[in-house]
């Protein structure tokens, strides 16, 4: 019952759920045993004892929740490996075991009585230990997490200043050689050789003198151009098929760490799709739009027919390095997060779809 409770009311992992059950379930026997030895003990009428300590037990157990409820702060935590999960959740199991021998030897020898209420607290005592350990091993993990995140950012940076750098080489490259062709033109001009002049002009336009041809994203908007027109670039590589549709002003009212998390990692797990499947399979197609102050992101991509899940229904990472890999889904919804945004994915016929939304005015309430 506590499990289902569990299941319905609070959207964590399994592990933590389990652990959480088997905790709960712990306290509440020990609570139970040490409220019935002591009636017994102040010498409450045994007609009694049943019912009241009973009632007793589930006050202290709900005063207990009450206050847990309360004061505990909402954390997130990552998921702990499962041999861990497996010693710590013995700790609680072996409980119920050892207190119901405890109570048995209490019941037929009352000398035992004040041992069992003592091994009754210690027993609480030792769970509350595990559950801390089990509380920081939760943390350090999400703590490993965010490194491995803010490693993402600090590439997804890199990335971008390699970009930057690489435009402003290449426009000092193109006025350049435009000052020796607009001297050669102007030679041209003033000897009369019109007809040479233009052919000369549309020879470079042939060559493709002055245009983005490796640039698919002109919005004005430097982090988001400088990552699409990277990932596309990939793409190209790749033979992969890259279409994109992204139609948002040059200046938006989020951060630029966070907009480069969203599209840097959807674009990434996209490509790495791609490059499981034969070449005629390899296609992204990207569309993003800013309409009444919310940011739209759609990515549509090949997929293998079949993506692993974890108990959460998260997608895992297919590659071996399941350590510094498979954080992609999850550094989006933290960085969504700041936003009240939401994260949509849909995966059918051998497509994947991944849709986010983020909300403008959630900054303003902020």
């Amino acid at each position: 019952m506590v499990f289902m409770i569990s299941t319905v009311t609070r959207k964590e992992s399994l592990k933590r759920r389990c652990i959480s059950t088997l905790l709960i379930c712990t306290a509440w026997m020990l609570v139970e045993v040490i409220v019935l030895l002591v009636l017994e003990a102040i010498g409450t009428d045994e007609s009694v004892i049943n019912d009241a300590g009973s009632f007793a037990s589930k006050m202290c157990m709900l005063l207990l929740s009450v206050l847990l409820g309360r004061y505990a702060k909402k954390k997130q935590y990552a998921e702990i490996p499962l041999r861990y999960f497996i010693i710590i959740l013995l700790v609680p199991a072996s409980s119920i075991y050892m207190m119901h021998h405890i109570l048995h030897m209490a019941a037929f020898h009352t000398e035992y009585s004040f041992f069992s209420v003592a091994a009754g607290i210690l027993l609480l005592l030792v769970n509350y230990v595990i559950f801390t350990v089990y509380d920081r091993m939760g943390q350090a993990a999400e703590l490993q997490s965010r490194n491995r995140l803010y490693e993402q950012q600090l590439d997804l940076c890199s990335h971008q200043a390699e970009e930057r750098e690489g435009y402003y080489l290449e426009l000092r490259r193109m006025r350049h050689d435009m000052k020796n062709h607009l001297s050669g033109i102007l030679g041209m001009v003033n000897a009369g050789q019109t007809k040479e002049a233009s052919d000369y002009i549309q020879k470079m336009l042939d060559d493709g003198i002055g245009t983005g041809a490796d640039e698919i994203s002109h919005t004005g908007n430097i982090v988001v151009d400088s990552l699409v027109n990277h990932k596309y670039a990939l793409a190209q590589k790749d033979g992969i098929q890259f279409e994109a549709r992204v139609f948002i002003p040059s200046v938006l009212p989020f951060q630029s760490g966070h907009l480069a998390i969203i599209f840097g990692n959807l674009l990434e797990n996209a490509l790495e799709a791609c490059r499981k499947l034969p070449q005629e399979q390899r296609y992204i197609m990207l569309e993003a739009t800013y309409i009444k102050e919310m940011l739209q992101i759609c990515i549509k991509n090949g997929s293998p027919e079949k993506l692993k899940k974890d108990n959460s229904g998260r997608y895992l990472t297919t590659k071996k390095d399941t350590g510094c890999h498979g954080i992609g889904l999850a550094s989006v919804e933290q960085a969504l997060a700041d936003y009240d945004g939401e994260l949509f994915t849909q995966h059918e016929k051998g497509e994947f779809q991944v849709s986010a939304v983020l909300y403008s005015n959630s900054i303003e309430e902020k």
